[in-house]
């Protein structure tokens, strides 16, 4: 069993990067309210587990326990003391929705985070940077001993992969839409060893899907990169991309979408 436990450690801290696929959603309002939602596809990890371990040892670790676990934000955010209170009151609406069941392989998680105004959106941008929302969100949840009858502790570590949006900026104006590289940021995250040690095998890796998704309430008049697709409505921009194309050459995510 102890051995077991060594083995899946190992999977967790390279495998958690694999199979990845990141659905990134913003809307904008008319009145300059909307939301930022993230949706990340874990599923094919459970997939790789069962072939290295018999269904005897994923029910001894209790990684057979179904999950579905919603973490509102406010109740981590209040115990973050470097947080300003701005920032809290920014961040506290937000939930997080972990969904885990490896007999159906499925492991999503899902944020969401409202703001009110163009101006709390660019604040609110800041403030998810500052926090590291999927980091301690999951360190919260991990960090929690299971019972009886629920499932091992959720891994916190993503080898880096969990960071990936903070290298960008994103900012919001009046008709328009920015998301452009942090080159400081982007310089931190790769030189993170943990990513770096992932990253040597992402060779093997399957499907790492890194997408965005910008609806806004007027129609598009202009979108600086190519790639993206524009709805028949002019109402929403989607762009396709990969997350080891993305680590590579971080401007293909790049893009200024005027509405």
């Amino acid at each position: 069993m102890k051995k077991y436990k060594l083995l899946l450690t190992f999977l967790v801290t390279v495998l958690f990067t694999a199979c990845i696929q990141i659905e990134e959603e913003v809307e904008i309002r008319e009145d300059g309210s909307g939301t930022m939602a993230a949706r990340t596809d874990m599923g094919q990890l459970f997939e790789m587990l069962k072939g290295f371990a018999s269904p005897e040892d994923l029910q001894k670790d209790g990684m057979d326990k179904a999950m579905d676990t919603t973490i509102l934000m406010k109740d981590i955010v209040d115990t973050v003391q470097e947080l300003s209170a701005e920032n809290k009151a920014l961040l506290r609406n937000g939930k997080l929705q972990l969904q885990m069941n490896m007999k159906e392989n499925l492991f999503n998680i899902n944020m969401n985070f409202p703001f009110k105004s163009i101006a709390d959106a660019n604040k609110l941008t800041k403030a998810m940077n500052e926090l590291d929302v999927m980091g301690k969100s999951l360190k919260n949840l991990g960090g929690q001993q299971p019972g009886p009858d629920q499932p091992a502790p959720i891994p916190s570590s993503g080898g880096g992969i969990e960071k990936i949006n903070s290298m960008y900026d994103v900012t919001f104006s009046n008709g328009e839409y920015k998301k452009v590289l942090n080159k400081a940021r982007y310089d931190s995250l790769m030189s993170d060893p943990k990513l770096q040690e992932s990253k040597g095998m992402f060779s093997m890796m399957g499907d790492m899907s890194l997408n965005l998704t910008v609806k806004v309430p007027k129609k598009v008049k202009s979108v600086s990169n190519p790639r993206a697709v524009i709805s028949a409505d002019k109402k929403t921009v989607t762009l396709k991309g990969d997350i080891v194309a993305a680590l590579d050459s971080p401007k293909l995510m790049e893009i200024i979408i005027r509405y």
